[in-house]
């Protein structure tokens, strides 16, 4: 380890663009190969295109597919293009079906038809199954190739399977126990079976009380499930219960930060995008912010119009204009934590039907409680600015219910966003700034006008 450690140390970009200016390609080479995937990958993405291509050029046929499914698409597209057919067709199929797949969703279809072609008929078949599920479903990034064993297998005959299947580390560990008809029956682990006596039978042994996700499942609920229970992998089983695949934590995890990323970017009411931040173009992503900037600046006019609509009652008492930032922009604060705690909740499944009244009236007593506290140092901010105490106990009324209800909004919003079947978290902070600005300013001016007599 300590070996390792010192040579990813000294195996720097600038060492590689070195070693590639002194045409060192057997230096480079001897180097290179000594790393695992993950570092040779994190290294190519420092270099440019053509650089990229002659590294991977010189890196072992069985580690060169590894560094290539560690690989950004934009990094992999460029590699492909690079290549000739007999190398597409070498890395295609040595793939694993799961990373195969999500290089094929990010590409062109007329390039996946070509690439198609270039399958083997097994892995040809593959392909196209899993072409038939929908997008960002467990179908779609199960990996088909685990182990199985029938439930009248022997310990033996079981630990000669996994021998013949040589199967990745990833999918070692956990074998699935199915009937003639590949109905799913238990799972049983390698340790079991290493443990267990070779004549016993794999019926006698297996658990039972198996988890899994049907085909047609969200991706997200797969990655949650894996979470929930601490799973290497979750199995994949079609509408019949028939064993077909089986989702691995390693995609779990780029399901979680895929999933974690798009709800950020929604959040801070940014169009989702599948380019990486450091290849989009320029346009796309002035684009991308745009849309929902123009939406909510239209939307913040309403704020004027509202404030217009109190004009008479702002002429005559100028003072209680000095408070509108103030007051909105507590609202606007409150309504994004409340909103931010539900999407959050929501994303990882611990709010449900059952529990959502729970957590109403758990966050009406935080909002009561959090408005009463605000509302008097508004008062004391009103008295230190010198205005009188009548103007202090209007804007401390109106800190009190715009809290309130903005807690409320922020916590209902999400709620029927999920109902409605829509992103929860399309309830951004600025959608729900700008939504509470509105109400605030309606509420605090409502109130003026009932201590003033307007």
């Amino acid at each position: 380890m300590e070996n390792q450690l010192t040579q990813e140390t000294r195996i720097t970009k600038e060492y590689i663009e070195e070693l590639l200016e002194r045409n060192a390609l057997n230096e480079l080479k001897n180097s290179i190969n000594t790393l695992h995937p993950a570092d040779i990958a994190e290294l190519m993405s420092f270099l440019d295109s053509q650089k990229q291509v002659v590294v991977f050029r010189l890196l072992r046929k069985d580690l060169a597919i590894e560094v290539f499914e560690q690989l950004d698409f934009e990094q992999q597209e460029n590699l492909l293009q690079s290549f000739t057919d007999e190398r597409v067709a070498e890395i295609l199929n040595q793939m694993s079906p799961d990373d195969r797949m999500e290089l094929f969703d990010e590409l062109p279809a007329k390039i996946v038809k070509k690439f198609l072609g270039l399958l083997n008929p097994e892995q040809r078949n593959i392909v196209a199954t899993m072409l038939g599920y929908p997008e960002n479903s467990a179908g779609r990034i199960m990996n088909p190739h685990m182990v199985d064993l029938k439930e009248y297998y022997t310990v033996e005959q079981s630990l000669e399977r996994i021998r013949q299947l040589s199967p990745p580390e990833e999918l070692a560990y956990t074998a699935y126990v199915i009937d003639a008809e590949r109905h799913l029956l238990g799972r049983v682990t390698l340790r079991e079976l290493v443990l267990a006596k070779p004549e016993t039978v794999i019926r006698d042994i297996m658990k039972k009380d198996i988890v899994y996700v049907f085909t047609h499942d969200d991706q997200e609920k797969a990655a949650q499930i894996i979470q929930k229970y601490d799973l290497l992998a979750v199995p994949v089983v079609d509408s019949e219960k028939r064993l077909v695949g089986v989702i691995t934590v390693d995609d779990a995890i780029d399901i979680i930060e895929e999933e974690a990323t798009e709800d950020i970017h929604r959040l801070a009411a940014i169009r989702t995008t599948e380019d990486e931040y450091l290849h989009a173009p320029l346009w796309n992503k002035v684009k991308n912010r745009f849309i929902w900037l123009a939406v909510l600046l239209v939307g913040g006019t309403m704020t004027s119009f509202v404030m217009q609509g109190f004009s008479e009652i702002i002429q005559a008492i100028v003072a209680l204009s000095f408070f509108v930032p103030m007051l909105i922009d507590t609202g606007g604060n409150v309504g994004s934590q409340s909103t931010t705690v539900m999407v959050r909740g929501i994303a990882v499944g611990e709010i449900e039907k059952r529990n959502i009244w729970k957590i109403v009236f758990s966050e009406i007593l935080i909002g009561g409680i959090l408005g009463i506290l605000l509302s008097f140092i508004a008062i004391l901010r009103v008295i230190f600015l010198k205005e009188s105490l009548l103007i202090g106990i209007i804007v401390g009324t109106a800190v009190f219910s715009i809290v309130f209800v903005s807690n409320l909004v922020g916590i209902f919003l999400p709620v029927l966003f999920k109902k409605l079947k829509m992103d929860p978290a399309i309830s951004a902070t600025p959608v729900i700034t700008t939504l509470v600005d509105v109400i605030g300013v309606f509420i605090y001016f409502k109130i003026a006008q009932a201590f003033l007599h307007f």
